[in-house]
Parts: structure tokens; C-alpha cells; sequence
């Protein structure tokens, strides 16, 4: 088994769960980035293809990715280049040697945007609101086994675990901290507020969200006035937006648009470097046509990924048959690899089960995401080649959720995250993944019992969890209701005045210092 050289965050999450840890609180270098931030004025404009989806708030997706780390905060940040924790509204923590208890030490100069002081109490409501089944969150089952929250001191929380959480840290940057006084609001769209770096202003529904700056931030006052997001639901116009400058930035687009902007100094073309973004086909067990797991193997032998990293991706990422990213101390060569295109073996596959389905089969996929249509079309004329017929269903984001949900789907192109974390967080939380409600309908006591096998390893790096991991990944691989094809990232693109652009480790958009002239 050939593996990648695991993240060095990942050991440390291990041993803070295994020792005391305590977290430097860096106030002062934050202090002094507060004294020393300027405003350089002006307003960013970023184009996206989908509007704002209020209910996903709490979900890693889009809303949560443009709007999440604009309007809100995290207990802390991971260090992209090293995967440490950094301080954040958590300056400091400890870590019982049980690893069932975790102090966080709050900065007491953080104020939501009605003026109100965040507290502990805030904390205990945002952890308790992911941990809700309303709040449909991937991390769910880690801010589940939050069973308590001591909140006596308002710059204190004292977390009480059900159980040890190798994923906690992965939790902590993961959780928005939103208003517990305006819940109804936020699920209205009426009212985002949070201790974020801009303060909501205004959404046009389908057109534009206005942000502006919030001059009381605690870690400085941004430097642009106003970001505002303008809705463009096609991407030759979001695209053509930069070009004109009716908008200064535009996140995730496809590769493939973006050949004029390469080599053009009037443009900066930048991908974001976490790969997370692993593209899949998604297949609903439940549908009689699907039910047979030799026609989702036959699938999988069918797709090219090698076309499909290239044609849509650039080159940028790497084919990937499982759902770990390559730095991932889950990623396992072997089963990355095992999928490569056979029609030989995905017509002998259709064979033993019978033959390929009779009607055409519906593959959904979402136009929210520029790549999405490309991938589905490239799927559906591989699947002909081994006598399957596809019709395409492209849907709006909201829309292809609502049907996912349904347990109406058949197949569908999304990408999932979460590969590049502790495995745990993707074995328990995510949509495509977890062993109750995953997208798929897929139930199996063997894979239930798999999952938690990966959530128990307190060493992520040791014998026993590639143990886990790797019996995990076999399942996955043999059962395939997701079809893994390619690990990549997402690419942005902005104009040339555009400086400071910046992400976290769930591509939320971080913009704290981003300037344009």
C-alpha cells in the first residue's frame, strides 16, 4: 500500500487529544494587526453564479463558503502551510488529559454587529445549533458530542465531551458564530449578524448582497469599505463581468474559461490549493436500477477521469477513485487507482447483473458550479459507450439539494470535501458519507460499525488507524454509491488591482484584507 506523507496538523490534533495542550494566545501580534490596519477604501465586487441559500448557513456550501468568514468568525483558524490550530475568537485552549474536556479562553473585545459582547453563552449556542438535525451541518456528529457547555465565566467555555474528538479542531474552524437573539431572521434572510469583519446591508434576492465594513472589528477594520456579491447564474457572463469590470473577483470558475486570463497581467488566476474539491457521481441505491452493485462498479470502470482532470480541471488536481485527498493520512495509492477506464470489465460487470438498465437514467447536476456541466457531460458520453443512457437534469443549487433529500435522485454530479481533514470528519458527517441519511440511502451495519472504527483512532498516523482507514476506503470502493473522480481545488480569478484575497481550510472567503484600487 503506497501512502502520502501525512499533514503534521494531523499528529498534533492526536496528541491534543491525548495530553493537555495549551495554545499560545498571539494577542499581541493580533493587537497589533488591529493598530496598523488601514482602510484603503473602495468597494470589491464578487461575481458568483448562485445566489444566497440561508438554510445552508451551517452546511459547507456555497453560502457558507462566500458569506460564512465575511459576516461571521470561528473559534480558531488552522494554519494552511502547517494544519496548526491558530487563535481566533478561542485565544488560547487546554485539553484534559482525557481528552473529554476542552477549556477555550475568549477574547473579550469581540461584539457582534448590534454592539452586543459575544460570551461564552454564544458559544454554547452555536455548537448546540450545529449539533441540531435542522441544521443539516456535516459536522453535526462532532458538535453532537458536545453534551455541555459551562458558561459561568462570559470569557470562558468549557466544553464537555460525550467522548474524546480527534476532529475537534476541525470542528472549532468549521462553526459560525451566529446571534442566538436573531435565529429566525437569519432563516428568513432577513438579518445575518454575526462578529464578522462586514456587516450585512442588503440582499436583492437573485441579484446582489451588499456587506459593509464593520469599523469595530477586533482584529481590525478591513480595508475595503463594501463587498458586494452580485448574482450572475451564467458563467459566460459572470466571466465576461471581470473582463468588463462590472466586478472585481469571481470564485471558483471553471479552468477551462480561464485561458484568456492566463498570461495577462491586467488579471491575477489563482487556485486555492486545498484539495478538497473531489468531484463524484453520486448514485441512489434505492432506485431499482441502481440496486445492483456491479452496475455502479461498471460506472466507475466506464468514466474516464484522465478526460475529465483535463478537460475540465487543467491538469490541477489528480484522478482519485476514493474520497481522501492525496495529503490525507486516509489516501491509500492503491485504492485511489483502482478505477481506471475498462469497458472490457464494465460490460462484463453490466453482464453479471443483468444487463444494462432499460430506460435512460437521470444524472442531475449543479449549475451553481461552473464545472459541474462539463463532468456530466463527459459521464454521459462514456456511459453510452457501455450501452447506458443518460439524460441530463441541470439544476440550481437549492433545487438539486431539495432533490437529493427527496430520495428521488438517481445519479448526480457534485463534489464533496472533507478529504483533506481528519477522516472522521468525512466517515461521520458528510452528506455523501455518513452511515444514517447519507444521499445515497445506502445502510449497512458493517459500514456503521466501519466509521466509528475510524472516529475511535486517536493516533491518525499509527497501525491501527491506516488499519481503519484502509478497511473503510475498501468498502467504500467495493460498494461504489459514490463514485469518486477527481481531487482538485477551486480556481478564482480578479482583476489586477485585487490584492489580499484569502481562504480558510473550507474555502470559506476570507477578505479581512483584501484591497482594491
Amino acid at each position: 500500500m503506497t501512502r502520502s506523507r501525512p499533514r503534521t496538523w494531523l499528529l498534533r490534533l492526536a496528541a491534543a487529544l491525548t495530553a493537555v495542550t495549551v495554545a499560545a494566545g498571539c494577542s499581541s501580534a493580533v493587537d497589533q494587526a488591529k493598530q496598523a490596519s488601514g482602510a484603503a477604501g473602495g468597494t470589491l465586487v464578487v461575481g458568483t453564479l448562485s445566489d444566497l441559500t440561508p438554510s445552508a448557513i451551517y452546511s459547507q456550501s456555497t453560502t457558507s463558503m462566500t458569506i460564512g468568514r465575511l459576516l461571521y468568525d470561528t473559534l480558531i483558524r488552522y494554519d494552511r502551510a502547517t494544519g496548526t490550530p491558530q487563535p481566533a475568537v478561542a485565544k488560547s485552549w487546554t485539553v484534559s488529559p482525557d481528552g473529554r474536556t476542552v477549556t477555550l479562553a475568549l477574547r473579550d473585545d469581540v461584539k457582534f454587529h448590534n454592539g452586543r459582547p459575544l460570551t461564552s453563552e454564544d458559544v454554547a449556542y452555536s455548537l448546540k445549533t450545529y449539533a441540531s438535525a435542522a441544521a443539516a451541518s456535516q459536522l453535526r456528529p462532532a458538535a453532537a458530542a458536545v453534551t455541555a457547555v459551562d458558561t459561568a465565566d462570559p470569557h470562558v467555555a468549557v466544553l464537555h465531551l460525550a467522548h474524546p474528538l480527534v476532529n475537534l479542531f476541525d470542528l472549532l474552524e468549521f462553526v459560525l458564530l451566529t446571534d442566538r437573539e436573531t435565529p429566525d431572521q437569519l432563516k428568513a434572510g432577513e438579518q445575518f449578524i454575526g462578529t464578522g469583519p462586514f456587516k450585512f446591508a442588503g440582499w436583492q434576492r437573485g441579484q446582489q448582497v451588499r456587506l459593509v465594513r464593520n469599523d469595530d472589528y477586533w482584529n481590525g477594520a478591513p480595508k475595503v469599505e463594501e463587498v458586494d456579491l452580485k448574482v450572475i447564474p451564467d458563467e459566460t457572463a459572470l466571466l465576461n463581468s471581470v473582463r468588463s469590470g462590472q466586478t472585481n473577483v469571481v470564485v471558483d470558475a471553471s479552468v477551462q474559461a480561464l485561458t484568456p486570463f492566463r498570461g495577462n497581467d491586467a488579471y491575477t488566476v489563482e487556485p486555492e490549493n486545498i484539495w478538497d474539491v473531489n468531484y463524484y457521481i453520486g448514485a441512489n441505491v434505492t432506485d431499482p436500477a441502481l440496486s445492483h452493485r456491479a452496475v455502479r462498479q461498471a460506472i466507475a470502470y466506464a468514466v474516464d477521469r484522465e478526460r475529465i482532470l483535463h478537460e475540465v480541471f487543467g491538469d490541477t488536481g489528480s484522478v482519485n477513485s476514493a474520497p481522501w485527498s492525496p495529503d490525507s493520512p486516509a489516501y491509500n495509492q492503491e485504492l485511489a487507482t483502482r478505477y481506471t477506464r475498462d469497458l472490457t470489465k464494465a460490460r462484463d460487470l453490466l453482464t453479471e447483473a443483468g444487463g444494462a438498465p432499460a430506460q435512460p437514467l437521470r444524472l442531475s447536476y449543479n449549475t451553481a458550479l461552473a464545472p459541474a456541466k462539463s463532468v456530466a457531460a463527459i459521464v454521459q458520453n462514456n456511459l453510452a459507450d457501455i450501452g447506458i443512457k443518460v439524460e441530463l437534469e441541470p439544476l440550481d443549487g437549492a433545487a438539486l439539494t431539495q432533490t437529493l433529500n427527496s430520495g428521488r435522485s438517481q445519479l448526480w454530479i457534485n463534489p464533496h470535501g472533507f478529504g483533506q481533514n481528519s477522516p472522521a470528519t468525512l466517515a461521520t458527517g458528510a452528506a455523501p458519507f455518513k452511515p444514517e441519511g447519507n444521499l445515497s440511502g445506502y445502510r449497512s451495519a458493517d459500514y456503521a460499525a466501519l466509521v466509528e472504527r475510524v472516529w475511535e483512532q486517536p493516533d491518525p498516523d499509527s497501525a491501527a488507524a491506516h488499519a481503519a482507514y484502509d478497511a473503510y476506503t475498501q468498502l467504500l470502493s467495493d460498494e461504489q454509491f459514490v463514485i469518486n473522480l477527481v481531487s482538485t481545488t477551486v480556481t478564482n480569478v480578479y482583476t489586477g488591482s485585487v490584492r489580499g484575497v484569502d481562504w480558510n481550510t473550507y474555502k470559506y472567503l476570507i477578505l479581512d484584507k483584501a484591497t482594491v484600487k
